[in-house]
């Protein structure tokens, strides 16, 4: 009879020892999603201005003409080593920018060149929606020493019309 009740306390005293390997794990797999870095830009309104176009990015007050996009880290972690290249269609690469390290909840303004301004022009004169713009981000973090990679995809949509002056909105979507 003694040797059922200690069968029966050392099963109990595995499938505590079980539950508590399996609260560890979730909690430590917590801590891990906690710490990773998610790359992504702000809300970029696009309006003519005479015969150019002119960004606006929303959250930043400031009434001169922008040529940037706002880079935000909104993950937990830093990214580091992080490389941005814009290109359009498949290879030709319109330009690439290194940033050593982007801290959580910090921002990077991307420089955009003529370039950029000319293919969002075209989809906006095509009447397009999906633009062959494309920005491939590359980063590591202080948790995986793999190099995370990001395809994003440019996608302009009227925003509104107002006083006959047309507003866009410049999105990006993943690509993966």
């Amino acid at each position: 009879m003694i040797n059922i009740i200690s069968a029966i306390g050392s099963i109990g005293t595995f499938v505590m020892a079980l539950f508590y390997f399996v609260s560890v794990s979730i909690q430590l797999y917590q801590m891990k999603v906690s710490f990773l870095p998610a790359l992504d830009f702000n809300q970029i309104l696009i309006k003519r201005n005479k015969d150019q176009l002119q960004l606006k990015n929303v959250g930043i007050d400031s009434d001169s003409e922008q040529d940037y996009l706002k880079l935000y880290n909104l993950g937990g972690g830093a990214a580091k080593n992080i490389e941005i290249e814009i290109y359009i269609g498949e290879q030709d690469v319109l330009q690439k920018k290194y940033v050593n390290i982007l801290p959580s909840n910090e921002s990077y303004l991307l420089p955009i060149n003529r370039d950029v301004f000319n293919e969002i022009e075209k989809t906006i004169k095509n009447n397009g929606y999906e633009s062959d713009l494309n920005v491939k981000i590359s980063y590591k973090h202080n948790v995986s020493r793999k190099t995370q990679v990001l395809y994003l995809n440019g996608i302009i949509d009227s925003f509104n019309v107002y006083n006959d002056e047309s507003i866009y909105e410049l999105q990006f979507f993943s690509k993966n």
